[in-house]
């Protein structure tokens, strides 16, 4: 009777530690895919850089990366928020359903010791800076066209002026949208790492 109980409760687990199995190849998943946006990010950029250097009339050619920057921002953040939905669901509905909780996750719950600030910001960039890709790349497409046009000699009567500085003033807003939706990650994120956080020796 209690090796039938006994195996009862092991069958009873098994469905959670599938389901955590599962759940951390999707991580590994939307990992994946971030780190496959901010290459592609990386690789096409390059390429229109290397293109439009080639002839100093195809400089504005560079105000496509503030667009094709914000989208992929907005792909790598998505991804990054599945993460912590992910994981917010092991931790909260799958630990308490394995005997001892997941090791794992409990480690990753306790590993960081500091609160959040500016030295947590700077070791965040530090360790993670695929990020910063997104608006760095779109600042150096814009300062270099705002670098370009001065030198170019084009005339301030040009007709394709206006077209040209309202692709330059919706590259900007673009970049400032991806810095809005990197820091909001990033402090979402914050937030979740010390929800449950408590100075060291508290405990």
């Amino acid at each position: 009777m209690r090796i039938s109980l006994r195996r009862r409760d092991e069958d009873h687990h098994l469905g959670p530690l599938a389901e955590y199995s599962a759940l951390r190849a999707e991580i590994i998943h939307l990992m994946d895919q971030q780190w496959k946006v901010t290459a592609f990010l990386i690789t096409t950029s390059g390429a229109v850089f290397g293109f439009a250097f080639t002839s100093a009339g195809r400089m504005p050619l560079l105000l496509i990366i503030p667009f094709s920057s914000n989208i992929l921002a907005a792909r790598w953040v998505l991804c990054q928020r599945l993460v912590e939905r992910v994981s917010l669901y092991i931790r909260t509905e799958l630990d308490p359903h394995v005997p001892g909780g997941i090791g794992y996750e409990k480690w990753l719950r306790k590993a960081t010791a500091e609160p959040p600030g500016l030295r947590r910001a700077l070791r965040q960039a530090q360790t993670s800076p695929t990020v910063l890709a997104f608006p760095a790349l779109a600042l150096l497409a814009l300062g270099t066209v705002a670098w370009w046009f001065p030198l170019s000699g084009h005339p301030w009567s040009d007709p394709g002026l206006v077209p040209g500085l309202v692709a330059w003033t919706i590259g900007v807003v673009l970049t400032l949208l991806s810095l809005r939706l990197i820091w909001l990650a990033a402090k979402r994120r914050t937030v979740a790492d010390y929800l449950h956080w408590q100075p060291p020796g508290s405990g």
